[in-house]
């Protein structure tokens, strides 16, 4: 989407998410069968159809290939806010907005679009919030943190994850929101060099495992298989090569996506330029650019994008400065 376009949309959605809904709807009208009145089977259809869309986008080896119908689906429930519909209504399709808005965070996410992904994760928060979702509304925060994340402004994303924290300690007890919150929070824990906290954060993060069915393969999708790549994250932002490349070797073992796998590479990448060990940073940094290619992923190529200046420590190998070439030259045409 062009990024106008996305503008408009989430002015829009904003919007109308915003004006709230009456205390005290018009019942007559909605019991006149007002166009756009929404009934049980209605929204039943648009969370499928949501559901579906988490689904291709999990599928999808490019995540941008999703992008159309997430637009048009949001544009949907946008629509169906501006027409009637009683409070309990209304509050639903506020959190299949939410839903919906988080998914399009992800697509112009993976796509490195962060001011974008940050517009529609703020609006899904805000969408959570007014649903009275806090699970919900926990999550469209910490995607929203991830950016920080990504961009390395660590300190940044620690006080939304706090927030986020706060929220899924009131959410629902048997879904893995506060594990996940954890996961990620463990992330800019490292960053910042609070080493011992991310060490229990990582520890909250693994109780995911005595859920039975801690997520619901939307918008939470955090189910522990994740862990291991986490924990390798953290230790490769600590510079502590030796605890991270056994885990990111033993991931690349097992069958993995596209992206799983790039990030994973662009890790050893890192680990293999603290050592330092050029030989390796170079055939693990040319692995990783492949698989930014093929799969399209701005995941990947930001983490090799936040490598060149660990890149610049080895100017001197014609090898490393072609691969410093190949990644500058493909974050020029992804924009």
């Amino acid at each position: 989407m062009k990024r106008r376009e996305l503008l408009r949309l989430v002015t829009s959605a904003t919007a109308v998410i915003g004006l709230g809904g009456s205390a005290e709807p018009d019942l007559e009208r909605l019991k006149a069968s007002a166009p756009g009145r929404l009934g049980r089977a209605d929204l039943a259809d648009f969370a499928a159809l949501n559901a579906g869309l988490w689904a291709a986008f999990v599928m999808a080896q490019n995540k941008a290939e999703v992008g159309p119908a997430v637009w048009v689906q949001a544009r949907r429930l946008t629509d169906a806010l501006r027409r009637p519909q009683s409070t309990a209504v209304r509050k639903r399709v506020c959190a299949l907005h939410a839903d919906v808005f988080q998914l399009a965070g992800e697509v112009l996410f993976d796509a490195n679009r962060y001011a974008d992904a940050g517009y529609c994760y703020t609006l899904a928060a805000t969408a959570a919030r007014e649903a009275g979702a806090i699970d919900l509304w926990a999550c469209a925060l910490t995607r929203h943190a991830y950016i920080s994340v990504y961009e390395q402004r660590f300190g940044d994303a620690v006080p939304l994850l706090a927030l986020s924290a706060d929220l899924a300690r009131n959410g629902d007890s048997e879904l893995a929101t506060r594990n996940w919150v954890s996961a990620v929070l463990a992330q800019a824990l490292a960053g910042v060099g609070d080493h011992a906290a991310c060490e229990r954060s990582l520890e909250q993060a693994d109780r995911v495992r005595v859920f039975p069915r801690p997520g619901n393969g939307g918008w939470l999708r955090f189910d522990g298989s994740r862990l291991a790549e986490d924990r390798a994250s953290c230790y490769v932002q600590q510079r502590r090569p030796d605890l991270a490349e056994p885990i990111l070797l033993e991931l690349l073992k097992k069958h993995q996506s596209g992206r799983r796998r790039g990030i994973a590479l662009a890790d050893l990448t890192a680990v293999s330029a603290q050592r330092p060990d050029v030989l390796r940073l170079v055939t693990y940094g040319a692995a990783a650019l492949d698989h930014a290619r093929q799969t399209g992923s701005g995941v990947v190529l930001r983490k090799l994008q936040n490598l060149r200046p660990e890149l610049a420590r080895f100017k001197q190998d014609p090898h490393v400065r072609n691969l410093d070439t190949e990644i500058a030259h493909l974050v020029v045409s992804s924009h």
